[in-house]
């Protein structure tokens, strides 16, 4: 095998155990971080797990460590919680698993439950809890809508009446609750808190010993520590496969009409390349096309990974030596222009110059009502320029729409491997 697996063998996390057996069986080494070897190495850091970085900065060049943190100075890393499968299982594991603690715990009559945040573990935590009258704090004025649609007088923002509810769950990583506002209540509360450090609390003022407040860390190694190194293996085992394939940035800009065809040449695509994909402001924008929160979900489930939307986590693809082209496809006139001109404000213009100034070619398949008028000047320029190759395009409607012109999106995978050999794929022009 490439590769051997290092584990923290003084561990006691069940997962740990669990790994070993799995990678054991799969006819891996296994060994401890500290046991020398000539091989690059996988470090798996489980959770709250205190290390010594230099450990791993030692090991063999190619090597990888492998956790939960968001990042980590100074060595290859690859987080856990930028694998979308990955935090969709492990979430819906530390639901299951906050249900059996209540399920052993609570026996009021009143199923009502209160759950701070409306994130991805949030959502889960709504699944398992279906039986039960869930009510809703949200800090995200953005999420208001959504959360009024789904749940009426249940959904509260910034503020809600704590004293009616016997069980509160927290997700939130931010101290944002304040129960020294709170009304005191007359009946015995429970209050789970799910969030990583900070957690959501702030206890200032207050006593925390009045309260039944339980912090609950870790809950999947802890109920289900099989099911979590399954998910955990998967995981690394799918960003291993990844490394074998050249890592691409996709631009997903405003041609909302495209969306529907984009998604199943997505899964075409990421058959042969690994995806980041980056979506512009107008593209995350609802439309009358496609439900937007469900698109983007498609995507990050295709692709295994978050999606990029603002300028600063653009930037930073520029350090990332794997990846090897930017693509912009659907890509709209006004993103053409912007491009032809030099003006950078969205962060699919800033993940194209992100590697365009590394000399990593920059592929179009545009979409634009008026290539053939308004765009035609800013896509000459763009075909004359060094690094940028267009996926073949051609008119759509030339009864309807003369000016109108759109990528063949079944060429696109072969635009790719054209471009990173240094060519253009031809004919550029579509023919009948």
């Amino acid at each position: 095998m490439e590769y051997v697996f290092k584990v923290n063998q003084s561990s006691t996390d069940s997962r740990v155990a669990a790994l070993t057996a799995i990678w054991t069986s799969k006819g891996y080494t296994v060994l401890d971080w500290r046991e020398p070897t000539e091989q690059k190495a996988v470090f798996f850091i489980e959770p709250r797990c205190e290390f010594d970085v230099t450990l791993f900065k030692t090991a063999v060049i190619g090597s990888v460590v492998i956790g939960y943190q968001p990042t980590m100075a100074g060595v290859t890393y690859y987080s856990l919680n930028d694998d979308e499968q990955f935090v969709r299982t492990n979430n819906n594991l530390t639901a299951l698993a906050l249900r059996q603690i209540i399920d052993q715990n609570y026996h009021g009559k009143q199923k009502k439950m209160l759950v701070c945040g409306w994130g991805k573990l949030a959502g889960e935590i709504a699944k398992v809890f279906q039986d039960w009258e869930l009510s809703v704090l949200n800090f995200n004025c953005h999420k208001v809508p959504e959360l009024k649609d789904q749940y009426d007088r249940r959904a509260y923002f910034e503020t809600a009446p704590f004293e009616n509810f016997p069980i509160i769950v927290n997700t939130i990583p931010k101290e944002l609750l304040k129960p020294v506002a709170w009304r005191k209540r007359r009946t015995p509360q429970t209050i789970y808190d799910l969030a990583s450090a900070p957690y959501g609390f702030d206890w200032v003022g207050v006593n925390r010993a009045d309260y039944d407040y339980q912090i609950l860390p870790g809950l999947p190694g802890k109920y289900y520590p099989q099911a979590a190194a399954e998910a955990v293996a998967d995981s690394i085992e799918r960003y291993l496969q990844a490394l074998t394939k050249p890592s691409i940035v996709l631009g997903i800009t405003g041609s909302a009409c495209s969306y529907l065809k984009l998604l199943p040449i997505l899964k075409e695509m990421a058959k042969e390349f690994e995806i980041i994909p980056v979506i512009s402001p107008n593209a995350n924008q609802p439309n009358r096309f496609t439900n937007i929160e469900d698109f983007k979900q498609q995507i990050r489930t295709i692709t295994g990974h978050n999606i990029i939307t603002n300028i600063a986590g653009a930037e930073t693809l520029s350090s990332n030596r794997r990846l090897c082209a930017s693509v912009i496809f659907p890509a709209t006139g006004n993103t053409m222009g912007k491009l032809a001109n030099g003006i950078i404000d969205t962060c699919v213009l800033m993940a194209a110059k992100a590697l365009l100034r590394n000399g990593k070619p920059c592929i179009i398949g545009l979409s634009t009502n008026d290539a053939l008028s308004g765009s035609a000047e800013n896509i000459g320029r763009l075909l004359n320029r060094k690094h940028i190759y267009f996926v073949p395009f051609g008119q759509d409607d030339v009864v309807a729409k003369p000016y109108s012109c759109v990528c063949d999106f079944t060429k696109i995978n072969a635009t790719i491997w054209a471009a990173l050999k240094g060519r253009q794929l031809q004919p550029i022009l579509l023919r009948d």
